[in-house]
């Protein structure tokens, strides 16, 4: 009976191992595009998301009121490290002699949205520039809400995520060019 009940231990264990889904991870690409060209030295400090983007996984609005989340598709890290890794590497290193800023964002939307026919990649950052030795609750430089949009050619985590790390290199670019003139 103990043998009985152990194959049957076993075989369970191994049914329930081969049905379980593979997890892809994913992140953007984290080689800068050469878009952006700072004329000032823009230094991520912060960057934070909303709840519903801080769960790892890669988030679709399904429609207005709804969201969901790909079953199998994680972030290989946390989304706010990503993208701010992401702007820092498209920001490039620091340039002695020129004015540096501090950047710090909040990541308000990095999804995909289902449309009629479709889908689209969106990404939308809330940033504030400040002057680094001013007082860090005086009036900041600049706030402003970037947002992208890019349409996917098929509404897979892998097409979407390649769209989202292009929708980040344009914000950085117009990033850098509002920089440029405070």
């Amino acid at each position: 009976m103990k043998g009985k009940l152990r194959l049957i231990a076993v075989v369970f264990a191994l049914t329930s191992c081969a049905s379980a889904p593979t997890i892809s991870y994913y992140t953007f690409d984290m080689d800068a595009s050469g878009a952006a060209k700072p004329s000032v030295n823009l230094v991520v400090e912060g960057v934070r998301t909303t709840d519903a983007l801080g769960r790892g996984q890669v988030m679709i609005q399904a429609s207005p009121t709804r969201i969901e989340y790909y079953a199998t598709a994680q972030w290989a890290g946390d989304l706010a490290d990503l993208v701010r890794e992401k702007l820092t590497a498209e920001f490039g290193p620091a340039v002695e002699g020129r004015r540096t800023l501090a950047l710090s964002a909040t990541v308000l939307s990095c999804e995909q949205v289902d449309i009629a026919g479709g889908a689209e990649a969106r990404m939308q950052l809330r940033v504030t520039l400040r002057d680094p030795d001013a007082k860090r609750y005086g009036e900041p430089l600049l706030e402003k809400t970037y947002g992208v949009t890019r349409p996917v050619a098929l509404a897979t985590a892998g097409a979407v995520v390649e769209e989202l790390s292009i929708c980040a290199e344009i914000i950085a670019r117009e990033i850098a060019a509002d920089a440029a003139v405070r």
